[in-house]
């Protein structure tokens, strides 16, 4: 039995963001993707759906949507 070894999170990532057939527009695609679910959380701050069966904490999730919106909108700086 031969054992699938798979990429890591930040292997996935890096390879879309630097080897994509799709070229640069691939990371535009994922900025774009992490901003929209990142507002998405924000906005769902107040009535979190599954987070009673979440195994990662609501107030977690939602740290992370702030920083991530936060890395993307002050990326200039």
């Amino acid at each position: 039995m031969t054992k699938v070894k798979h990429k890591t999170n930040v292997q996935l990532i890096n390879g879309l963001m630097t080897h994509s057939q799709q070229g640069v527009l691939m990371q535009a695609f994922l900025i774009e993707a992490i901003a929209n679910y990142a507002k998405q959380v924000q906005a769902s701050k107040s009535n979190p759906e599954w987070a009673a069966q979440a195994f990662i904490s609501w107030q977690s999730w939602c740290a992370c949507a702030d920083e991530a919106l936060d890395a993307i909108n002050n990326r200039s700086k």
